[in-house]
């Protein structure tokens, strides 16, 4: 029997995000079909180096110093000395840079599109240029699919649709056996970012506090630059503190779920969202904004889709939910897990992925 074949797999770094979740449990499942993946990062946060560890997965962590030029020669020099069978990348910035080493070293190379564009602006018109030297583009959503169908025809030949993974039996459904259902409980799971709308929902919530409702909303995320800020004064003027609690990430999610009534994501938008996925897995009810692949994902399942720059009707969304008793809980949480364990699959997601690297 030969040895087992290297797969090299880029990203930024091991922060808490989507991206990261999502390679990790690649790398896993690679590692179990007899493949010997490593993780390559470039920018220093190990906040899933430990989950790494346990799996028995190296990671390589790359000096580069924020220079593009020492990337460039970095990643040359690791893929020269782990010549490695095929090289994935999780992140747009490392996507670049390995196509344009890809000009002048052969190796077999599959790029990921983790988000969905909504504007192309100069720098996605380059980056979907150089993917013209990728084997593979790999698009989780369904919405950047259609959407590089239209903008770049000259890679729809190399480009297919590989949707997150979710491990079923991780987030699975809790008991709720006596809950109290007078006061609601939302949980959101995200960045305090601009591309998360945390300003409007926290207008909705005012709204939604004014009208006499009972929420209390938990959100977990890495804070964004000034934005969190922002979002901090704003809940600060409105007197929201109480009602919206702003917490570090953590790295157990579906430890949290089972303490909710519901999971809500009012994102402007998204690519395949992981945060509605695990929460419909764990049974229960998510609002999300009807953008990207969300309609597809929560299905007609009696969750609360809504306009995300339409303030009112985020409101009236929320306001809904909080009207719900206990049996519609239990009963739109029971469709929920029922449609997630209908469509997440680790068989088709991983053998998906091996077919590209083995083309």
């Amino acid at each position: 029997m030969g040895e087992a074949k290297k797969i090299l797999c880029f990203i930024e770094s091991l922060e808490a995000g989507g991206a990261q979740r999502q390679l990790l449990f690649l790398v896993s499942l690679l590692k179990k079909k007899g493949y010997r993946p490593a993780i390559v990062t470039y920018y220093p946060n190990d906040f899933y180096a430990e989950a790494l560890a346990s799996m028995g997965v190296d990671h390589i962590m790359l000096e580069v110093s924020g220079s593009k030029m020492k990337r460039f020669a970095a990643f040359r020099r690791v893929i020269k000395d782990e010549a490695p069978h095929c090289v994935v990348s999780f992140s747009e910035s490392a996507s670049m840079v390995l196509c344009a080493i890809r000009m002048f070293r052969r190796f077999r190379l599959i790029v990921s599109e983790r988000n969905t564009t909504t504007q192309m602006s100069n720098m996605d018109r380059l980056r979907f240029q150089l993917y013209r030297w990728a084997d593979c583009v790999v698009c989780n959503s369904h919405s950047q699919t259609q959407f590089m169908e239209r903008a770049t025809p000259f890679l729809n030949a190399k480009t297919s649709t590989i949707i997150n993974y979710l491990d079923t039996d991780q987030f699975c459904p809790r008991q709720r056996e006596g809950k109290s259902t007078a006061q609601k409980r939302l949980i959101v799971l995200a960045r305090i970012a601009p591309q998360k709308n945390v300003l409007r929902f926290i207008e909705a919530l005012k709204m939604v506090r004014d009208d006499g409702y009972a929420v209390t909303v938990d959100w977990y995320g890495h804070p964004w630059e000034d934005y969190s800020a922002q979002c901090q004064a704003l809940i600060d003027k409105y007197g929201l503190g109480d009602l919206l609690r702003i917490h570090a990430p953590q790295s157990h999610a579906e430890r949290l779920y089972v303490e909710y009534d519901g999971c809500c994501l009012p994102s402007i938008y998204e690519g395949f969202p992981n945060v509605l996925g695990e929460a419909m897995s764990c049974g229960l009810p998510v609002l999300c904004g009807d953008v990207c692949d969300n309609r597809f994902l929560v299905g007609d399942n009696g969750n609360f889709v809504f306009n995300p720059y339409d303030i009112s009707d985020m409101k009236d969304k929320v306001e809904e939910f909080c009207r719900l008793d206990e049996e519609a809980l239990l009963a739109i949480g029971a469709r929920n897990r029922e449609r997630a364990v209908g469509i997440f699959s680790s068989d088709e997601f991983v053998n998906k992925y091996i077919k590209l690297i083995e083309s």
